[in-house]
């Protein structure tokens, strides 16, 4: 006679599991409890407004210590005065205003015009920054905590992702935040960075020495501005680590801070976080959200504005859930956006690391705008191979600067100069031949050099 013993392993298994998976079922009830308990807080006592001048500060460690010893949030800006881009912005906030004045007095106000300090202890620049744009906040705790980031731009304009109002919004969020009895106890804000590998500066890192290989007149002075390291050289000295490690992809070119769009979300510009519109058929509709819903925490991330949910979707993955947390009518509510492969596309040529960026070969020559350039005709450019053209490895292939090229290979599409050189650059290599067809049929075979 057999006898039956029981399979112990199996079973050891099957009740290990059971345990794990109420373990996190647990873990998962009481996370959500405590995102109820932030989305639905009521509003902290905020100090009155202290009245007075707005001072801002350019030294960090100062205003750290300020903070500290008042016990005030601080909201540290960047901005990158050579460049045109959000100078209305930046103009209006140093300006000030009925509403916007009396939130930053409650703030240690901090302007910084180098990004050479950008200090990683405090500043995940390489994380939460867009370092596309000339203008950022940060706001953070007296101890250097990181509340949230606030910026924005789009393909179409530097005012359609922010505005006064908005930032008005962001800055009452972070104060009704900061004030709140129990934030310490719900540990939520990013803690600085202590580690070895943390640079206090950019110029400190491996990248930035790659840079300086690629681009020597980099540290060469501004005329108006002296010395000066801009955001978006920044992002490149990540790029060129990429590259040096085997790790870069041009795709995460167009990948680089997708919009709420790209998830079937429209919010609202002013307010930042107000649902205003769902996209039939989106993950957003898929995952249940309505417009009227306000969104409060993403990938548990707590969202002041807009700048932080799109900094949630940059650092997600491209196939990864995202769980965000919500008020509908009040009560908190919470939602499983499922992207699909691709979401995360954008359209990027307008970043400065896109269109002059450290990767991709260039065409041999500048393009300029053409006599039937924006007339609906197809593309019309002439190249530019600056004075005297005759040094131009180009200029060896017979194309001549008073040339019309009306295709490049087989694309002949009319685009915006700083767009057709992102495309040149996301879809050539260097030792691609490039045929270049001018009005009346000619063309002109390229090799793109390697370096």
């Amino acid at each position: 006679m057999k006898i039956a013993f029981p399979r112990w392993p199996g079973l050891f298994s099957a009740l290990f599991l059971v345990w794990v998976s109420f373990g996190l079922s647990l873990e998962a009830q009481d996370e959500k409890s405590l995102w109820k308990e932030i989305l639905t807080a009521k509003s902290a006592e905020i100090p009155s407004d202290p009245g007075g001048e707005i001072q801002w500060r350019s030294d960090l460690a100062g205003a750290f210590a300020e903070a500290r010893d008042k016990n005030i949030p601080l909201l540290v800006t960047w901005r990158c005065l050579p460049c045109e881009q959000c100078a209305e912005f930046d103009k209006d906030v140093l300006d000030g205003s009925s509403e916007l004045s009396p939130l930053l007095r409650r703030f240690i106000t901090v302007r910084m015009t180098n990004a050479t300090a950008l200090d990683e202890t405090y500043f995940p620049y390489r994380t939460h920054q867009d370092l596309d744009l000339s203008w950022w906040a940060y706001f953070l705790s007296p101890e250097g905590e990181l509340y949230g980031v606030f910026g924005g731009k789009d393909h179409v304009s530097d005012s359609t992702r922010i505005s006064e109002k908005a930032f008005v919004n962001s800055l009452d969020r972070v104060l009704n935040h900061h004030y709140h009895p129990r934030r310490k106890a719900w540990k939520i804000d990013l803690p600085p960075r202590t580690d070895a590998t943390a640079a206090t500066s950019p110029q400190e890192t491996k990248g930035y020495q790659l840079l300086l290989e690629d681009r020597p007149n980099l540290e060469k002075p501004h005329p108006q501005f002296g010395s000066c390291l801009h955001c978006h050289q920044v992002g490149d000295t990540l790029n060129l680590e990429a590259m040096d490690e085997g790790t870069f992809r041009a795709q995460t070119l167009k990948e680089k801070w997708p919009l709420p769009e790209n998830l079937g979300i429209l919010l609202d510009r002013d307010d930042g976080l107000l649902i205003r519109s769902i996209t039939p058929g989106s993950p957003a509709e898929t995952a249940g959200l309505k417009a009227g819903d306000r969104l409060g925490m993403a990938n548990r991330t707590r969202l002041f504005g807009q700048a932080d949910f799109r900094g949630v979707l940059h650092r997600a993955k491209d196939t990864d859930a995202i769980l965000v947390g919500l008020t509908r009518d009040g009560e908190e509510s919470f939602a499983s956006l499922q992207p699909t492969p691709g979401w995360k596309t954008t359209e990027n040529w307008w970043r400065k690391t896109v269109y002059d960026g450290v990767y991709g070969p260039g065409m041999g020559f500048f393009p300029l705008k053409g006599p039937q350039a924006g007339k609906g005709k197809g593309l019309s450019i002439k190249p530019w191979m600056g004075r005297p053209p005759t040094g131009r490895p180009i200029y060896q292939t017979g194309l001549r600067p008073n040339m019309e090229i009306i295709a490049i290979n087989e694309m002949s599409e009319d685009m915006e100069i700083r767009k057709l050189i992102a495309w040149f650059r996301l879809n050539h290599q260097p030792g691609d031949e490039v045929t270049y067809t001018v009005r009346g049929g000619q063309k002109f075979r390229y090799t793109l050099p390697e370096k």
